[in-house]
């Protein structure tokens, strides 16, 4: 019958009614699925930043791989969220009128599910494979050990499965997800595999990890941008903040008079002179967090600080330190500002300047205004990290540790000559004696 049906043998009357049920149930999830696809890429990315940052901190430094590990991490655990929370209902309602979700609590019911056929092998394998990354990250990056490992998978699968129980913790009225004792049990096998996979990899590609003293006077610019996104989001969570609390303290003490006018004690104040009070405070926050903080610490800014950076490339004193900060307030102080104003467009504009200027001149504007006269010495230990991020040691640097190597050896063989010299002076000294004492026996 089905090889009959104008459509193939696929399409018949009993696989077209499967199909249009599977349709009529996505059809419950679209759009909420949509959405969280789409955002997936982007929020992992921002979510990357303090992750970097860390990264900053510790290594002084920050490789492609490290970046990219970073990416994959987080894409890898918000992943793991959405393809075990998604798709939800978009109308829950409707849904629970219609669907009845229980508990499945048999522990070893995958193993009939695996007998059953391909759909059952396959959810069994999903299981695992879903949580091999995570007992790899454990094991070969954060380097847990092999409990902890397991114990945190195991941990994460009873969190999403009571999750789905819940439906998202009472978020919606019923559960659209099944709470399955199994894929905890497959889950926490998938992480200790992945563990194993860890340990494999590790006895075959040792970790490689160089920590380097000193502050970053050469940052490229992810570097330079996640300090800048550090500092950013300091500045503005003080600056709501502080808005949010002049805004209680105004409406708790000012009188209206009028529509446009307000009282304060003896003092009048208008609605439009109180629209610029946000925007003068980010000023504020912006000469005290990026003019003089850095001007009192050597270049080093909060963000800068913490990714162990300055923006002061090279030495500058006088007024070429003074026309260094003032270059870089004005760009920077134009940017910060249509940030906070919401001229996106204007913002994004002079972003995307910003990064043409720097992939055609290697630095930024400010960092044109050329710097004091001094010996190639002075920050040659500061000189590791050159422009694209991939961090590498300088040729100087390089000399340098080179003849710090040499030297002992040089310094040693200097002591073993000395010690040759002063032997042969001792036993010339006692041959001399030896002569006047035969000299004067003979006398």
């Amino acid at each position: 019958m089905g090889e009959n049906h104008p459509y193939g043998p696929c399409c018949d009357v009993g696989a077209t009614g499967k199909l249009k049920t599977v349709f009529r149930y996505l059809g419950y999830f679209s759009q909420s699925f949509m959405l969280a696809v789409m955002l997936w890429p982007f929020v992992s990315f921002l979510l990357t930043l303090p992750i970097v940052a860390i990264i900053y901190h510790r290594n002084h430094r920050l490789s492609f791989m490290s970046a990219f590990s970073a990416y994959v991490a987080v894409l890898y655990a918000l992943g793991l969220i959405a393809f075990t929370m998604y798709p939800m209902p978009d109308d829950p309602i409707a849904y629970c009128r219609t669907h009845h979700l229980g508990p499945q609590l048999d522990l070893l019911r995958f193993i009939q599910d695996a007998q059953s056929g391909l759909s059952g092998v396959l959810q069994l394998v999903m299981n695992i494979v879903l949580f091999l990354p995570l007992g790899f990250m454990l094991g070969r990056w954060a380097g847990w050990r092999f409990w902890q490992t397991a114990g945190t998978g195991l941990a994460c699968s009873i969190f999403i499965e009571t999750t789905q129980l819940t439906g998202i913790w009472g978020l919606y009225p019923c559960a659209y997800r099944y709470f399955d004792v199994d894929d905890m049990l497959t889950n926490t096998i998938g992480a200790m595999l992945g563990y194993a996979l860890a340990f494999l990899y590790t006895k075959l590609v040792p970790k490689r990890v160089k920590q380097i003293d000193g502050v970053n006077r050469h940052p490229g610019f992810i570097h330079r941008a996640v300090a800048l996104a550090l500092d950013v989001i300091i500045m503005d969570v003080i600056l709501y903040a502080l808005v949010l609390l002049l805004i209680y303290v105004f409406y708790k003490c000012a009188v209206a008079l009028d529509d446009t006018h307000y009282a304060i004690g003896a003092l009048l104040i208008s609605t439009d002179s109180v629209r610029w009070v946000p925007g003068i405070l980010a000023g504020i926050l912006f000469l005290i967090f990026e003019v003089w903080r850095p001007w009192r610490h050597d270049g080093r800014t909060l963000g800068g600080a913490y990714t162990r950076m300055t923006v002061e490339t090279t030495a500058r004193t006088g007024w070429r330190r003074m026309l260094f900060y003032a270059v870089r307030t004005l760009v920077l102080g134009v940017w910060f500002v249509l940030l906070n104003t919401g001229a996106d467009r204007w913002f994004w504009y002079l972003t995307a300047a910003l990064v043409l200027w720097w992939i055609v001149m290697h630095r930024m504007p400010w960092d044109l205004v050329p710097g004091d006269t001094a010996t190639p010495s002075a920050h040659l230990q500061h000189d590791y990290e050159q422009g694209d991020d991939v961090a590498h040691v300088s040729a100087d640097r390089a000399q340098v540790e080179e003849l710090v190597v040499a030297e002992p050896t040089r310094e040693g063989v200097g002591l073993a000559q000395c010690e040759e010299h002063r032997a042969d002076d001792v036993a010339g000294a006692a041959a001399d004696d030896e002569d006047r004492r035969h000299g004067a026996d003979e006398r």
